[in-house]
């Protein structure tokens, strides 16, 4: 499970028009940005106030507002999609019993502050209508700085913090929907997540679900993975399973990180600072050797 990240809106606005993939698209996204910064966000964007643009540390049951980069109707967007997925089909509906409609309201605001995690493997599947519909024509890259993962030893936690090596914005894959509940638009995202590589297992041992890690994106899949696809169209589903099975050439960097009383890490520029426990049986310098090896 990934629940618990680093962001920077405006780090990760600036890296998606960075890495746009034609002036076209680099000249729509900057102009979304600019005007965003002048305090017209539109529907995608929410207005921005300093404490919720950055987080060094976000838990997953914050329901933090991520920065997004997804397909509008007439090209790329930037937005900032609440992390807590809520499908199309929690939306309202008309019903005989007025009960059961608030019932179904607070259903939906329930399953959306903790679902935070799609799997890859089954998010085609029929028997999954939460993402279905999603994984055909809304997907999305959602942009971190990283991300953290606690590693179980003798019963005690370790936070480990997970970034790219070269300090760049790292980009994962993700689908949104929008469900509207009580006459208000839920703009909401998951991250997906696929088997974790046997460096993560070492670390990711704990939870009920371990072993899982978020799917890193180039850049130049962006539009291919952006792109959205007919229902049921096999060919265009093995293109997508294929583009999220290839290996990301990004090199990542693993150090563990201090953390507090409550062995939660702090929301603040330490929570990326190296932290070093004398009795963690974990390597660091082995993960890390190609970085030393270049």
């Amino acid at each position: 499970m990934c629940n618990k990240v680093s962001y920077d809106t405006n780090n990760a606005f600036r890296y998606l028009i960075k890495n746009a993939a034609n002036s076209e698209k680099m000249g729509q996204l900057h102009e979304q940005y600019s005007l965003w910064r002048e305090n017209e966000p539109g529907r995608f964007m929410k207005e921005p106030k300093r404490a919720e643009l950055q987080r060094f540390f976000s838990l997953g049951n914050e329901n933090a507002a991520l920065p997004v980069l997804l397909q509008g109707a007439s090209g790329p967007r930037l937005a900032q999609l609440t992390w807590g997925f809520i499908p199309n089909w929690r939306s309202d509906r008309p019903k005989d019993d007025p009960l059961k409609a608030v019932d179904r309201a607070n259903k939906g605001l329930e399953i959306g502050r903790k679902t935070w995690n799609s799997a890859s493997e089954t998010m085609f599947d029929d028997e999954k209508p939460t993402w279905r519909d999603s994984a055909h024509d809304r997907r999305c890259v959602i942009v971190l700085e990283g991300y953290f993962e606690f590693h179980y030893q003798d019963e005690v936690r370790y936070p480990f913090y997970i970034s790219p090596a070269d300090g760049d914005c790292m980009a994962v894959a993700g689908l949104w929907d929008i469900a509207t509940i009580n006459d208000e638009e839920h703009l909401t995202c998951a991250i997906l997540t696929q088997e974790a590589d046997e460096t993560l297992q070492q670390i990711n041992n704990g939870g009920t679900n371990p072993h899982r890690m978020p799917i890193m994106l180039n850049s130049k899949q962006f539009d291919q993975w952006l792109e959205p696809i007919n229902q049921g169209d096999d060919a265009q589903i093995a293109v997508i399973n294929k583009l999220i099975a290839t290996p990301s050439d990004r090199k990542l960097e693993f150090i563990t990180v201090a953390k507090n009383d409550e062995h939660m890490v702090e929301n603040n520029e330490q929570a990326h600072d190296s932290f070093e426990y004398k009795e963690l049986f974990i390597d660091l310098k082995e993960l890390n050797k190609y970085l030393v090896e270049g």
